[in-house]
């Protein structure tokens, strides 16, 4: 069980101190200085075992927690008392006292010298209210816990406190991964790396916010859409892309094709008379470097007169016919179809 002193205060009204003063309040509440939350969730148990032993229901107001604060090991002072609690009723907003005032404890309140009274009270780990100890007027209700010293830490707690804190540090160790029986040093060893883990984790976060053009205090999850936007992007699409040796493959039957129809187109060309036998291999050149070009070329170019008999030429066959045979031909008024065939009689 823990102490807690000053937590929730009670303002005390005006005129003569009142019989009945409200000391917790019912759920949950944290104090002035923000420790809590604090929670009573079965007033009528904490009334009960409230307010000291059996056969002594009266619990001190004293005055700014002396009680607590003034009678230091070695030092010294005092603890008056304000007045009595003597007894106690479980209402609607929580648990209220009979106060017994003294004069000095009346005159004080009435006087407006003091303004609050604030309860001390035991609660567990978790904040749960077990028993109110006692009271005190104060002008000053959120004195820190670690401030008590009036007696030694054991006179305040109870048998049990010491298995309460046994149990919180193995749920720290459990919720730590650490080893079954790790001691206090283990588990603070463990909340530093984690903490610096955290902080590395934070850097890296807003890190990642700048690289990715978004504000500082930009939620994970717009961090994350951007990410997947800009990975989506960079990702290449399988579909739209073939295997290298493919692709090599359809590059030369392509290369292939062209070189077939640029021969065949240079071909008719010299059929034609627009390109002589000898400027084949230009022509071929030229159709490479730009096909567009040749075709206006070809398109615009005269043919040359001598250009059939220059390809039968250079491509003779049985029935070609040579210079002075054309000649005889031409003597004989035959063509150069009547005379191949007058020649071909003549070998059979």
């Amino acid at each position: 069980m823990r102490l807690q002193l000053a937590t929730h205060a009670t303002i005390l009204p005006e005129g003569e101190p009142p019989e009945w003063v409200h000391l917790l309040p019912t759920g949950a509440f944290h104090g002035r200085d923000g420790r809590g939350p604090y929670s009573l969730k079965d007033a009528a148990a904490v009334a009960a075992a409230s307010f000291g032993a059996p056969g002594d229901p009266e619990a001190v107001i004293d005055y700014d927690h002396q009680t607590d604060l003034a009678a230091v090991r070695g030092v010294g002072g005092s603890a008056p008392a304000a007045g009595w609690l003597k007894g106690f009723e479980v209402r609607e907003d929580g648990i209220w006292a009979r106060a017994a005032w003294t004069k000095r404890g009346a005159a004080a309140v009435a006087s407006r010298e003091y303004r609050y009274l604030s309860p001390v009270f035991e609660h567990s780990a978790a904040g749960e209210i077990r028993r109110v100890l006692r009271a005190a007027l104060t002008n000053n209700p959120n004195l820190r816990l670690t401030a008590l010293a009036s007696r030694e830490a054991a006179d305040f707690t109870e048998p049990q406190s010491q298995g309460d804190e046994m149990d919180l540090l193995a749920e720290l160790a459990s919720a730590l991964d650490l080893p079954q029986g790790s001691d206090q040093a283990a588990a603070l060893a463990a909340l530093k790396a984690l903490k610096a883990s955290a902080a590395a984790g934070s850097a890296a976060l807003a890190s990642a916010r700048k690289a990715a053009g978004l504000a500082e205090d930009a939620p994970a999850s717009a961090l994350e859409k951007t990410l997947r936007t800009a990975l989506a992007a960079a990702t290449p699409d399988p579909s739209l892309y073939a295997p290298m040796d493919l692709v090599v493959s359809l590059q030369t039957q392509v290369e292939s094709l062209q070189g077939e129809r640029a021969a065949a187109l240079i071909d008719e060309a010299v059929k034609a008379g627009k390109v002589t036998p000898a400027n084949r291999a230009w022509a071929l050149t030229q159709h490479a470097a730009d096909p567009a070009a040749f075709a206006e070329f070809l398109r615009n170019q005269p043919a040359f007169p001598l250009g059939a008999a220059a390809l039968q030429a250079q491509t003779p066959s049985a029935d070609a016919l040579s210079a002075d045979e054309l000649a005889i031909a031409a003597r004989m008024s035959l063509t150069p179809e009547e005379f191949a065939a007058a020649r071909r009689q003549e070998t059979l």
